[in-house]
Order: C-alpha cells, then structure tokens, then sequence
C-alpha cells in the first residue's frame, strides 16, 4: 500500500484496503499503491456459499507487517534500508439475500463493506544527497465497496457464486502523505466463487477475481490490471470445528503507466503467493475463522506477514 514516487527526495507511501492493501526509491512499485482495492487473503472458507435469507454481518480484523521491499527479481529493493510497514484494518460488512427474487435459478443478493485502516510506514532511502529517513503513518475510513447485485446457485456439495464489486473513492487521501487509507482510484472487479464437498468433511473453496483499475487524477498514475485467487482446503474435524490451508495468489498482468508511459522496465508488475494455516468453528447463526498467511514469491512488493479474524452473524 505504497508508492515511492519519482521524485528523489519527495518519496510517497500510501496505503488501501479493502485491501487491500502495500509499497517502493526512485519510481512507482507494483501498481501505484503496492497493492490492491480487495483485500487479499479474504475469501477463503465457504467462498462459494450464499448466505441465507435476509442480513448477514461479516466482520473482519486483520494485521499487516512486513520488513522486507522486493525488486522485480525477488531480491531486497536497492537504495532502501530498515524498511518497516504495518497496518491493521477493521470492517464490516452486510450482505442481503432476496428470499422473493432469482435470476437464471440462482439467488438474488446485495452486499457493501466499509474498512477502518490504521498502518505506519519507515524506511531509509540512499539519495544524491546521502542517506535520508522516511516515516508517515495515518489512520481513516478506506474506499467503500459495494456489489449492487450477485448470484448464487447451490447444491448439496457444491456452490457457486459470481458478480462485480465496485470499489469507490471515498476514502482518506492526500497525495502528499506517506501513508493513505483511501485510493482516491475507482475500481471494479468481476470475480467468480466456489465451494465443494468432494468428499465427507472435506471443504475446497476459492475466489477468482480480476481487478480493473481507474486513474489516480492527483497523481496521473494508473495501476495494471490484477488476477487475484484466494483459495481454502479444510477438513471438519467435528460438527462445529475445522482445521485448513488458506492463502492467495496474486499476479498484475498489465503495466503501470504514469503521464500515459508504462513505468519501470517491466512496468512494476507484482506478485505473491500466501499460505497458511487457519482454524473455524461455525454454527448455524454464529462463525469465527483465524487464518495465518505467509507470504513467498514476491516480487515488486513489500513481502510480509499476514493474520486474520472473521467473524459472521446471521440475524
């Protein structure tokens, strides 16, 4: 959630959640905000099932730390020392499901999400002019997300689900703070859900979205498209009680471009792959889910660690 701008001695850092979420001495670093609008590492378990009937609240704590800055070769950023980020973000999130409406067979729902962020970043930069201290850190309401309607269809093992969320600038902002909750960027992504019982007390699910995002007019910068998967492996060790493998992937499969030109030699394209254990107990109006996600692979990000707490109630 970080950028260092192309100005040698004016580098910006700025944050986004919902993402979420991440970073770079001397140009823009994996999309201008080092990271994306969706929270990475989110939708994991049950991804692919539809709420019941009527309001469901989701809420989500997550921390973020990371002490390593990546290059485009997977090795530590040149010309950046005792680099430092962190954040922590709070959600909520409702989702409504229509009990008198479907389309094509499946059920009809609507969802919005509003982020809390709070994160900090520091870091050394070798300059023309010697070695120089950076810090900012900021706290506000990050963008608003909202999926105005998405489907789902569902069987006794198997579930799907597909929309668009819009992610919109409402968050906090200002070009020249280190750190940002906000984007001040419009994003969208259609993304595509799924959960399967293969076999008894087993559960696969994951999330595949793509992620299109609008040009940062304070800056001039626009961000590469991204493919984002989170994915999820549990076994039900009881009734109430699962253990898992969570984690994500995510690629930027178009370059970053400033002022209309792509940026860097191969146009700051990020990556990572997470993974982690996690720990569920769910009951039929009550859930908690705590996920661990390391992250390996990276390049042009910050490389970090990554937890979480979720929790859903079903009124």
């Amino acid at each position: 959630m970080l950028r260092v701008s192309a100005v040698p001695l004016r580098t910006k850092f700025l944050s986004s959640c919902t993402a979420c979420l991440l970073l770079t001495g001397t140009q823009a670093f994996a999309t201008e905000y080092n990271g994306t609008a969706y929270p990475l590492g989110l939708d994991t378990a049950l991804a692919g099932r539809m709420p019941p009937p009527g309001l469901t609240t989701f809420l989500y704590a997550s921390a973020y730390e990371s002490n390593e800055l990546k290059d485009t070769n997977g090795h530590s950023k040149a010309g950046i020392e005792d680099f430092m980020l962190r954040y922590q973000a709070l959600a909520v999130c409702l989702d409504y499901v229509y009990s008198d409406y479907s389309l094509l067979g499946g059920t009809l729902a609507s969802r919005a999400a509003l982020p809390f962020i709070k994160g900090e970043v520091s870091f050394y930069a070798n300059t023309p002019q010697g070695r120089v201290r950076y810090r900012g850190k900021s706290e506000g309401f990050a963008n608003v997300a909202v999926t105005p309607l998405f489907l789902g269809w569902g069987s006794s093992r198997y579930h799907q689900m597909v929309g668009v969320d819009f992610y919109l600038p409402t968050g906090s902002y200002d070009k020249d703070r280190l750190f940002n909750a906000g984007t001040n960027v419009l994003s969208y992504s259609p993304w595509f859900s799924l959960t399967a019982h293969p076999i008894e007390n087993w559960e696969m699910s994951a999330k595949i979205l793509y992620m299109v995002n609008g040009k940062n007019d304070a800056t001039n910068y626009t961000s590469g498209d991204e493919v984002i998967a989170d994915y999820h492996l549990g076994y039900s060790v009881s009734s109430n009680w699962q253990i898992g493998m969570s984690g994500y992937l995510y690629k930027q499969v178009s370059d970053d471009e400033s002022h209309g030109l792509s940026v860097g030699d191969d146009g700051n394209r990020g990556r990572v792959l997470a993974y982690g254990p996690s720990l569920k107990y769910q009951t039929p109006a009550f859930g908690v889910l705590v996920k661990w996600q390391h992250e390996t692979q990276v390049e042009n990000r910050a490389k970090g660690e990554r937890i979480w707490l979720q929790a859903v109630l079903r009124f």
